[in-house]
C-alpha cells in the first residue's frame, strides 16, 4: 500500500531502531534523563535559543507555547486554516481557556495589517478580552505546503515587539521550509517568542515535538507540561529517535519535495482534476474533485482498493504528503491509479 495520507505515517529506519535501542535512559520527570537532556541541548545549540523541551506531540507544543504566554480570556490571533484553530480549536477553548481571533487571509499569510485590525476591532479596556498573542504556521498545512515568508515573519516580529505581543511559531514542518529556502533554523527563532517544531512528520521518529524559547517561558510551559499529565520518566528512547531523526535526515527532505513535483507534473495531465495553485511547494498535494462524478469517500475507497491512500481535506477535496519511504516508482503508480479512478468514474454518478 503506498501511503501519501499523512508524513506522520512515515517509520523508523533500522539505523533509527538500533540508536534507540542503545539510548541511555532516567527520569525526566526528576531531568534525569540524559538522552532528552542531550536532545534539548541540542536543539538548543542548533536553533540558538534559550531553553528547549521535550513533549509528546505539536499539539502539546502549541497549547504549552499559549498557556505559557496567556492568561484566561485573552486572544490569540492567527489564520482561520493554522492548526491551532483548524484541528485544535476545542483545546484552546477548553485547555487553554483563550479566544481564537482567527482571520480570514486571502493566501494563508498572516500580516501586520491583519493582526492591526483584529487588536482594533472592538474595545480593549482593561477587563476586556486582550489581545496577547500571534501565532503563524511554517509550512502552512492548510495551504498545501505553503513556506511562511521571512520578510513577513520580521515584520511581524516588530509590529508584536511593538505592541507588547508574544509570538508564536508552529513549526511543525518548518524543517521542510528550511530544507527549501536555506533560511537557518536559528534565524527563525531569532524571529519568535517561541517555537515549537515536530520529529515525528518528515524527520520520521516515532514520537516527540519540542517546544523552544526564552527560559522563564519555557519554565512555564515545563510546569504545564506537568499539569496535563505529561511529566514522563524513561522517555530516553523516544528522545533518542528525535535526535537521530534532527541529526541525519533533515537533508532528505529534498528528495521528498522533488517527488512533489513530479507528483504534481503527473497530475496536471490529469483533465479533470483541478490542482491547488500552492500543490508542490513543499511536499504536499491537493486537488479537487469538483469536475468528476465522483465524491471524495469514494474516490479514496476506490484508489485504496488499487493500492494508494490519501485523505479527505474537506469534502471534495484530496491531499496527498509524500514522505520518507515513498520512492519515484510509488509515485508513478499512484499518479496510474487517480488517473483511472478519474477516467472510470467522474462520467458517471458515484455514490
Amino acid at each position: 500500500m503506498i501511503n501519501l495520507r499523512s508524513d506522520t505515517v512515515t517509520q523508523p529506519s533500522q539505523e533509527m531502531r538500533s540508536f534507540i535501542a542503545k539510548a541511555p535512559v532516567g527520569d525526566d520527570a526528576y531531568g534525569e534523563d540524559k538522552s532528552v537532556n542531550r536532545l534539548q541541548d541540542y536543539c538548543k545549540e542548533l536553533f540558538c535559543v534559550e531553553d528547549a523541551l521535550f513533549v509528546t506531540s505539536g499539539m502539546l507544543s502549541n497549547r504549552l507555547a499559549i498557556l505559557s504566554q496567556t492568561s484566561p480570556g485573552d486572544e490569540v490571533v492567527l489564520d482561520y486554516n493554522y492548526h491551532i484553530n483548524f484541528f485544535d480549536s476545542a483545546a484552546a477553548a477548553s485547555v487553554c481557556n483563550v479566544l481564537l481571533n482567527n482571520r480570514f487571509t486571502e493566501d494563508g499569510i498572516l500580516t501586520v495589517e491583519e493582526v492591526d485590525k483584529a487588536l482594533n476591532s472592538k474595545p480593549r479596556y482593561h477587563y476586556f478580552s486582550q489581545l496577547k498573542l500571534v501565532s503563524i504556521e511554517n509550512t502552512i498545512n492548510g495551504w498545501v505546503g505553503k513556506i511562511f515568508p521571512f520578510e513577513q515573519i520580521k515584520r511581524l516580529r516588530r509590529y508584536t515587539h511593538e505592541k507588547g505581543m508574544a509570538f508564536h511559531l508552529d513549526g511543525a514542518r518548518l524543517f521542510n521550509a528550511h530544507i527549501e529556502t536555506g533560511i537557518a533554523l536559528s534565524d527563525y527563532a531569532d524571529q519568535v517568542d517561541t517555537l515549537s517544531v515536530c520529529f515525528s512528520k518528515g524527520l520520521c521518529a516515532p514520537f516527540g515535538s519540542v517546544i523552544m524559547g526564552r527560559k522563564e517561558i519555557i519554565e512555564k510551559a515545563r510546569k504545564f507540561r506537568m499539569w496535563l499529565g505529561s511529566g514522563v520518566h524513561q522517555i530516553g528512547f523516544q528522545a533518542a529517535a528525535a535526535l537521530y531523526a534532527i541529526e541525519h535526515n533533515i537533508s532528505s527532505l529534498k528528495k521528498d519535495h522533488e517527488l512533489t513535483q513530479v507528483l504534481k507534473y503527473r497530475l496536471q495531465s490529469v483533465f479533470d482534476l483541478t490542482l491547488h495553485p500552492n500543490s508542490g511547494d513543499t511536499n504536499m498535494i491537493q486537488f479537487s474533485l469538483e469536475k468528476c462524478m465522483i465524491n471524495s469517500d469514494k474516490f479514496i475507497e476506490l484508489c485504496e482498493e488499487r493500492g494508494v491512500q490519501f485523505f479527505s481535506w474537506l469534502p471534495g477535496i484530496i491531499r496527498a504528503v509524500i514522505h520518507n519511504g515513498v520512492s519515484e516508482k510509488d509515485i508513478h503508480q499512484a499518479a496510474d491509479i487517480i488517473q483511472d479512478v478519474v477516467h472510470k468514474y467522474s462520467k458517471k454518478e458515484v455514490g
